[in-house]
């Protein structure tokens, strides 16, 4: 198992592919480039068992976040490697200046922590498990609860 700092980046494909969905797809939001990266038969699974298939499903998830936060921005923090299997941790960061998931914009900041499991295959994302708490998410954008357990 190897980390970043220990192979040059045209050594590692997974991690490569990683960080150009990253940086293109979501910071730039540059789904025209999505089906160059994502597998056709993609499968993710996010927080609460969240399943989508598919470039398209993943396509509207993204975009709600994007819709919901107009500076949403995901910075690697750190990330390793064994062949084409990724982790990575992340920090999601965003104002909620929009409609996300139903919820009107409270021009709240967040910024989560999140776990990214992903496997590349022929040098695209073939499947991720992403994990992040929910309820900090919710905490942030003043829906869920404080420190104390009182609702925020």
């Amino acid at each position: 198992m190897n980390t970043t700092s220990d192979i040059s980046p045209s050594e590692h494909t997974g991690i490569t592919v990683v960080r150009r969905f990253v940086d293109e797809i979501l910071n730039a939001g540059r789904f025209d480039v999505l089906t160059e990266i994502v597998h056709p038969d993609y499968r993710y699974e996010g927080p609460g068992g969240e399943r989508l298939d598919g470039p398209d499903e993943l396509a509207l998830l993204l975009a709600g976040y994007r819709a919901g936060f107009s500076d949403f921005h995901v910075s690697i923090t750190s990330e390793i490697h064994d062949g084409d299997r990724v982790a990575a941790t992340m920090t999601m960061t965003g104002t909620h200046d929009g409609e996300f998931d139903g919820v009107p914009p409270t021009g709240r900041r967040i910024d989560i922590p999140v776990a990214v499991f992903s496997t590349v295959a022929g040098g695209m994302i073939v499947e991720e498990r992403e994990f992040y708490d929910t309820g900090t998410l919710l905490t942030q954008l003043g829906l869920g609860h404080d420190e104390s357990g009182r609702a925020s």
